[in-house]
């Protein structure tokens, strides 16, 4: 699989909202919140709802990925990047399995880190690499939004 669709199916790792589930939560039910803003992304990027994964970004998000130059910033940049995002992976067809999840949240911001395994189809053909994402959230009015994103792969350079 190019490099590419790595990085472009890795922003579609995000979706560490179902799967984050954390002692955290015990004492603080508000990252639950968080928890159902990332499930949130993850439904809307897993059916390519463009629409619905900007509604989970803050006005003025930035995305960074694996590789240099792989940022984007506000909305109209982020239209842009999911829109190919989608291109590199099969509608309804991906699945996150993490490993390691950490995070924490106070009145105003949070954060969420994760580890793990992306597999999906692309054409039809299978495909699987390990993913490392971080959040940053904050506080629109009442309302969580995701004010930051990094993503990363492991790729060899015959995916480059």
């Amino acid at each position: 699989m190019k490099r590419r669709h790595l990085l472009a199916a890795g922003a579609a790792g995000l979706s560490v909202a179902a799967a984050t589930q954390n002692a955290q939560a015990a004492d603080n039910p508000d990252l639950a919140k968080i928890q159902e803003l990332l499930g949130s992304h993850d439904e809307a990027m897993t059916a390519h709802d463009l629409d619905g994964v900007l509604g989970t970004f803050a006005d003025d998000a930035m995305v960074m990925g694996t590789g240099p130059g792989e940022m984007w910033a506000g909305k109209e940049e982020l239209k842009e990047a999911y829109g190919h995002f989608f291109e590199v992976f099969d509608k309804g067809a991906q699945d996150f399995e993490y490993s390691y999840r950490q995070g924490d949240l106070s009145a105003e911001m949070g954060w969420l880190m994760a580890s793990g395994t992306v597999k999906g189809t692309k054409d039809g053909k299978d495909f699987a690499y390990p993913l490392n994402v971080s959040l940053t959230v904050s506080k629109s009015g009442s309302d969580w939004k995701i004010a930051a994103m990094h993503f990363s792969t492991l790729v060899g350079s015959e995916n480059a």
